[in-house]
C-alpha cells in the first residue's frame, strides 16, 4: 500500500523520501531523459507554492514516472538493470526500495493508442496503459531539484515535470477516468494543484482548457470526470477531497465548497 485514506496517515517524511528516491533514479536514468516525465504526486508539489492558505502541500510515497512507449536504452543496458544497482526491486509491477522503514515505489505509465486501460512492456518495465501521458511527455517544464539521494549524496537534478494543463488531465482521470481509482489523494491532488499553482489558479485553469485544442487523448475523460464527480459539493471529487485534508469537520465543509469551485472553474461554468 502506497497510498492512504488521510494526509495525516503519511509518515512525516515520506514527501522528502520520495524526492530522495527521485534524485537517486532520475541521475542513474539520464539516457532516458527524453523520453521520461515526472507525473504525480511529487508533480504537484513542484508545480504548487510552498504555502497554500490551508491547504498542507502535496505527499506522497511513489515516484512516477510518464514514459515513451518506444524508450530503449540500446546496448547500454535497461532501466530494470539499472534501478536494480540502486537497490529497486520488482513488486508486481512496480520497483520498490526500502529506506528508513518506508516503501518507495516507481511506477511508470505510459500511453500507446487506442487503447485506455492495460499494461505495455517499455524496455523492460511493466507500464500502466493512461490516456493524455504523450502530451505530458511533449508539455513538460524542467524544475531544478536539490537534495540529498538514497545514499546521502548531494545531487542537483533538472528534472522534466510534466506541466500543469496535462497534469490535471492526468490526475482528473486517476479520479474518476477508465482506471480511475476514486481516491481521496487524487480529488485532493486538484484541489491543490489549482489553487496553490505556482502561476495562479486562472493561468491553472487557462492551461487545462487548452488541453482540448492541443488534442489531449485524455481531456475528454477528465471532463467526464469533473462532470460526474467534481462541480457539486455533495459529489465523490469534494468528499473524498475533504476527508483527505486533515482539518476538523468545519474545514471539510469549506474544502467541499472549495473542490467544487474549481471543478466549476475548469469546466467553464
Amino acid at each position: 500500500m502506497s497510498k492512504f485514506g488521510s494526509f495525516n496517515e503519511y509518515p512525516k517524511d515520506s514527501l522528502a523520501s520520495a524526492e530522495k528516491a527521485l534524485l537517486t533514479a532520475w541521475r542513474s536514468l539520464e539516457r532516458y531523459h527524453d523520453d521520461l516525465v515526472l507525473v504525480g504526486g511529487l508533480a504537484v508539489h513542484y508545480l504548487t507554492k510552498p504555502t497554500v492558505a490551508d491547504l498542507p502541500g502535496a505527499v506522497t510515497m511513489d515516484v512516477d514516472f510518464g514514459i515513451s512507449l518506444a524508450a530503449s536504452g540500446d546496448q547500454y543496458g535497461t532501466i530494470k538493470t539499472d534501478l536494480a544497482g540502486l537497490d529497486f526491486k520488482p513488486e508486481g509491477n512496480r520497483l520498490v526500495r526500502k529506506y528508513d522503514g518506508l516503501n518507495l515505489y516507481l511506477d511508470f505509465l505510459t500511453e500507446d493508442p487506442p487503447a485506455v486501460t492495460g499494461a505495455r512492456m517499455v524496455d523492460d518495465v511493466v507500464a500502466s496503459v493512461i490516456p493524455g501521458v504523450n502530451r505530458a511527455l511533449s508539455c513538460r517544464r524542467k524544475v531544478n531539484v536539490k537534495g540529498l539521494d538514497l545514499y546521502g549524496a548531494v545531487q542537483e537534478c533538472n528534472v522534466a515535470v510534466a506541466d500543469i494543463g496535462p497534469m490535471l488531465v492526468l490526475k482528473l482521470n486517476a479520479f474518476g477516468g477508465p482506471t480511475g481509482r476514486r481516491l481521496p489523494k487524487d480529488g485532493y491532488d486538484v484541489l491543490l494543484a489549482v489553487t496553490g499553482f505556482v502561476d495562479g489558479p486562472a493561468a491553472a485553469v487557462e492551461a487545462f482548457q487548452a488541453e482540448a485544442k492541443a488534442g489531449n487523448t485524455g481531456f475528454d475523460f477528465a471532463v467526464k470526470s469533473l462532470q460526474r464527480d467534481f462541480v457539486d459539493p455533495g459529489q465523490d471529487g469534494p468528499i473524498r477531497a475533504a476527508e483527505f485534508h486533515p482539518g476538523n469537520a468545519g474545514n471539510r465543509d469549506r474544502i467541499r465548497e472549495d473542490v467544487a469551485t474549481v471543478g466549476r472553474m475548469l469546466l467553464g461554468i
